[in-house]
């Protein structure tokens, strides 16, 4: 289910995804961190927030402990390919 386009919210939270996943990509396969990420966001709840949606629809790998490795999906490598053409 989407969000509703009209709302500024979901607008915001999509172009945060949007960076987060471009990021990871553009890192890959290199790990970024989520302090990394909100460095470069300059928000660190906005991209704590875009890092567990982009995982919960599994673009987005994370692993380890305190210091958290985040990893675009093969998913993601995937659909970034299929643009990319």
């Amino acid at each position: 289910m989407q969000p509703d386009p009209k709302r500024g919210e979901s607008r915001r939270n999509f172009k945060v995804q949007r960076a987060i996943l471009a990021l990871s990509l553009a890192g890959d396969p290199v790990a970024r961190t989520l302090p990394e990420l909100a460095r470069a966001l300059g928000d660190h709840d906005a991209a704590k927030r875009g890092v567990a949606a982009l995982q919960r629809c599994g673009l987005l790998e994370v692993r380890g402990g305190e210091s958290q490795s985040l990893l675009p999906t093969n998913a993601a490598r995937q659909a970034h390919r299929l643009e990319a053409w």
